[in-house]
């Protein structure tokens, strides 16, 4: 059990605001938020988690489940904003994580912007599923060598960021303990009595703003996510040209959609 483990966070913007607590994915930190966190912070009061094992020092070296995951989240949410449920911006892992954490405890959550990661995936055909498995195996390959040798499986997975087009910013900087959750999803995918700890089907009960680049190799989403996602109350926008780091390449357009989906003003 987790207890009451939370994540580290950093607030910053209004201090009566409405929360927004963004939550960052592979292989990022709360620095990819800077742009959206800068210009909302007049409106809104902005929390920036650090997912387990994304900061300077491992939490815990085998990294962490996701149900395990979510109930920190709840806990760091209980901490952050204890008046009340928070408005979630999540990116990759972090929107996984966030649809699990609104289908658990919906109370905790009001309304959700989540960016390039659907509720929902079905790759389209092979060759979309073979570049899937491939990415993600490779860090998991990278991930248990870095558990022995981690020089090793840092280089392997930063091999993986730049196939994968991670920004230069970040390339740099992976490390093979970043790529815990890619081992989970699979192992609890692959072991029939261990898909209860994934997010399985799931029908948003607060409606979501669904924001992904329509420039790359692979969607993340299927058209029945779009669906679901009209039905909660939301919207669903492909931002032209851009790929999987839309708040970075396209941050203006991104934190103006983001900012009016939650009542903001930023420009």
């Amino acid at each position: 059990m987790s207890g009451t483990v939370t994540w580290e966070f950093s607030i910053q913007g209004k201090p009566n605001g409405r929360t927004l607590l963004f939550i960052h994915g592979w292989p990022d930190d709360p620095s990819l938020w800077d742009s959206q966190v800068a210009a909302l912070a007049p409106d809104f009061r902005c929390v920036s988690v650090t997912l387990p094992n994304f900061g300077p020092t491992a939490v815990k070296p085998g990294g962490f489940d996701f149900p395990e995951l979510v109930e920190q989240l709840a806990n760091t949410i209980a901490r952050a904003s204890p008046d009340g449920p928070v408005g979630l911006v999540t990116h990759d892992w972090g929107a996984y994580i966030g649809y699990m954490l609104e289908k658990e405890r919906p109370d905790l959550v009001d309304r959700m912007a989540s960016l390039d990661i659907g509720g929902h995936l079905k790759p389209e055909g092979l060759k979309s599923s073979m570049m899937i498995m491939g990415y993600q195996w490779a860090l998991i390959g990278g991930w248990l060598v870095g558990g022995i040798l981690p020089p090793l499986g840092n280089l392997m997975s930063r091999g993986v960021g730049k196939v994968v087009r991670v920004p230069s910013r970040q390339r740099g900087n992976i490390l093979s303990r970043y790529s815990y959750p890619y081992f989970y999803l699979w192992r609890n995918m692959l072991l029939p009595w261990r898909k209860s700890k994934l997010l399985g089907r799931y029908t948003p009960r607060c409606p979501i703003l669904y924001l992904w680049g329509n420039r790359k190799p692979l969607m993340f989403h299927s058209d029945r996510w779009l669906k679901i996602v009209e039905d909660s109350g939301g919207k669903a926008i492909g931002i032209d040209g851009a790929g999987h780091w839309l708040m970075e390449t396209h941050a203006p357009e991104v934190t103006k959609h983001i900012s009016d989906w939650f009542g903001g003003e930023a420009d």
